[in-house]
């Protein structure tokens, strides 16, 4: 086709089609599409499911109330200590225990101060550092794909 061709208008009976320039310079082939590009995540995506997940993981463990095991071994089961937010809840487990021998109180009340700090090591550092991830995912800049790099470099 020569260029006095391309020009020339069409037969009016015929649709017109304009085809996209080839991606590349002449003569290159254009490199093969991954397939599993689709549906692979980016490590910044990743980074951000596992800030999501640390914080959501940490929240729950945070305000899911601690329990720990009755003594009475007759009755078997758990007594509710409260959460990791608002500590041990003497009230609530002076009721769980029915009991008000205050020797008993005391020892469970020990108990559990031990079953909170415990959840409390796993809990918060993991909310705080989805926290954090999730920041640095705002915060720090992404970098350009190909097809961007390639739109500025041509213009």
């Amino acid at each position: 086709m020569n260029p006095d061709q391309e020009t020339a208008a069409p037969p009016a009976d015929e649709p017109t089609y304009r085809l996209p320039p080839p991606a590349g310079r002449l003569g290159e082939q254009p490199e093969p599409v991954d397939p599993l590009a689709k549906i692979t995540l980016t490590p910044r995506r990743f980074a951000g499911v596992l800030a999501v997940a640390g914080m959501l993981l940490g929240l729950v463990l945070a305000l899911v109330p601690v329990h720990v095991a009755s003594l009475d071994r007759d009755q078997a089961g758990s007594v509710s200590c409260g959460n990791t937010i608002g500590g041990v809840e003497t009230p609530l487990l002076a009721d769980g225990l029915g009991s008000s021998d205050p020797a008993v109180l005391a020892t469970y009340v020990g108990t559990c101060q031990d079953a909170i700090g415990t959840r409390l090591l796993f809990s918060w550092p993991l909310f705080f550092a989805g926290m954090v991830g999730f920041g640095w995912l705002g915060v720090v800049r992404r970098e350009p794909s190909a097809g961007e790099l390639a739109r500025v470099e041509h213009t």
